[in-house]
C-alpha cells in the first residue's frame, strides 16, 4: 500500500463495507484520514467491516444509506458533521450494482434501479458535495472497464459506468471554479469477495488470456489509484479517468 497522508480530513466512502470500497476506506484509516462510510443493505458485512476497523476507534464511521435518496445523501453530510465536528473534504463514490443476464430480458425495473444506484447516487452526492466542500476538496468516481469497452453480459451496469465517466468531467469543469477536483478510476477484473474461489480460478484463467498483466487486480491497487487522485499529489489533476486493469483497456 502506497502511504500518503490526509491528516485533518474527512472522507465520504459509498458502498463501504466490502470489496473495493472496504480497500479504500482501509487505505484512507491507514494515512490518518477520518472516514464515513455507507452501505446499502448487507448488514451482516457492515458488521464485519466495522469489526475490521475498529482499532480505528472514532475515526470510521459506517451508516446504512441509500445515496440515491436526497434527503439520506443531503443527511451523509449532516453526520460527518455532527460525528466528526468537520465537513467533508473528500468523496468516493464507489457504491454500485452489477446484474449479468440477457439484453433481451432485461427490464425496465432492473434498468431504472441500475441507473439509481450507479450513477443518481453519485449525481446527487457530488451535487451536495460541491454546495458544502471548501477550496482544495477533491471527488473520485468508481468507474468500470466495462465503460468504456461495453458489456454484452451486463449492458446497463456498462452504461452507467460510461456516463459516471463523463459525469466526472462535467463536475471537474463545474468544481473548477471553487479548486474542487473531480477524477474517476476505472478498475479492470478486481478480486474481492463477491466471487467464490471456483469463480475466482475460472476468471484468473480467462486473465491470463486477455489481460497483458496476465492477472486479476487486487481491491488494493485501486485504492492506491483513488487515494493519489485525491491526495495534493494529484493538485492539477482533473477530469482524468486512471485504468487500473493490467493494460485490459488502454483509452
Amino acid at each position: 500500500m502506497i502511504k500518503f497522508d490526509f491528516n485533518g480530513k474527512v472522507a465520504l466512502v459509498t458502498g463501504a463495507s466490502r470489496g473495493i470500497g472496504k480497500a479504500i476506506c482501509h487505505a484512507l484509516l491507514e494515512s490518518n484520514c477520518k472516514v464515513i462510510g455507507t452501505y446499502a443493505s448487507n448488514d451482516a458485512a457492515a458488521d464485519k467491516c466495522r469489526q475490521a476497523f475498529n482499532h480505528f476507534g472514532d475515526d470510521f464511521y459506517l451508516v446504512k444509506s441509500d445515496a440515491s435518496c436526497r434527503k439520506q445523501a443531503a443527511n451523509l453530510f449532516t453526520h460527518a458533521q455532527e460525528h466528526f465536528n468537520q465537513p467533508i473534504h473528500l468523496l468516493v463514490n464507489n457504491a454500485g450494482i452489477l446484474q449479468q443476464g440477457d439484453f433481451n430480458q432485461l427490464s425496465d425495473e432492473q434498468w431504472d434501479n441500475t441507473f439509481a444506484v450507479n450513477l443518481k447516487g453519485p449525481f446527487i452526492l457530488s451535487q451536495e458535495f460541491l454546495r458544502h466542500a471548501a477550496s482544495g476538496a477533491a471527488i473520485v468516481n468508481i468507474s468500470s472497464v466495462g465503460g468504456q469497452t461495453g458489456g454484452n453480459k451486463a449492458p446497463d451496469y456498462a452504461a452507467t459506468k460510461a456516463a459516471l465517466i463523463s459525469l466526472t468531467r462535467s463536475v471537474a469543469r463545474l468544481g473548477a471554479e471553487k479548486n474542487i477536483r473531480s477524477n474517476a478510476v476505472a478498475p479492470g477484473w478486481i478480486k474481492t469477495e463477491i466471487f467464490n474461489k471456483q469463480q475466482l480460478d475460472a476468471l484468473q484463467q480467462q486473465a491470463e488470456a486477455v489481460i497483458p498483466l496476465k492477472r486479476m487486480g487486487t481491491p488494493d491497487e485501486v485504492a492506491n489509484s483513488v487515494l493519489f487522485l485525491l491526495s495534493d499529489a494529484a493538485s492539477y489533476i482533473t477530469g482524468h479517468c486512471i485504468n487500473t486493469n493490467g493494460g485490459m483497456y488502454f483509452g
